[in-house]
Parts: C-alpha cells; sequence; structure tokens
C-alpha cells in the first residue's frame, strides 16, 4: 500500500527552475564588469541606504549587452524572464522559452 502513495519530496508541483533559486545566472567576467558593478553598487548605496550591501543588486543583461533592468535585492525571476522576452521578442532576436521549466 505504500507503495501507491506519491512521495511528497518528488514531481512536478513543488520543484522550481534553477534559475529561480541561485543568486545569479551568469557571473561577471573582466576588469571592466567589475567596475561597472561597483559603479552600480556605490550607486544603489547612494540611493537606498547601507542596507544594499546586505541586499545585493541585479543587473539585467540581454544577449545583445544591453541593460534592460538594475534592482536592489532579491530578483523575481519570472517577472524578469517575461520581461526580458518581451524585449528580445520585439528584437526578434531569442527565444528564452527554455528558462521556462
Amino acid at each position: 500500500v505504500d507503495k501507491l502513495k506519491p512521495d511528497g519530496s518528488k514531481g512536478f508541483g513543488n520543484s522550481r527552475p534553477t534559475w529561480e533559486v541561485q543568486p545569479y545566472v551568469a557571473q561577471s567576467v573582466g576588469e571592466e564588469w567589475e567596475e561597472y558593478i561597483q559603479a552600480e553598487l556605490s550607486d544603489a548605496v547612494k540611493q537606498n541606504g547601507e542596507k544594499v550591501k546586505e541586499e545585493g543588486i541585479a543587473i539585467v543583461v540581454a544577449n545583445t549587452g544591453e541593460i534592460i533592468r538594475r534592482g536592489v535585492g532579491q530578483v523575481p525571476w519570472r517577472n524578469m524572464v517575461e520581461e526580458l522576452e518581451k524585449f528580445v521578442k520585439e528584437d526578434d532576436m531569442l527565444d528564452l522559452g527554455f528558462l521556462q521549466g
């Protein structure tokens, strides 16, 4: 009888995509990015206070290198993917459907 009971730790309903639970999707590489991120962090601290150093910042970049959005704190990944998809579809460049599941 136990074999017929579903295992609550497995299945489809409770798991979230990896990109939703990671602190980042891609890591920055290169001196220019480090300088850019430090400048963004400094601006965010000036605008929002020292709490930004704990909350972190997010920078959403399209595959073209264009900055789509900046923000403080945890990223609402589903909203970001939808916004990025809309931006990219307008330019007809990239399908991000693989991020949906």
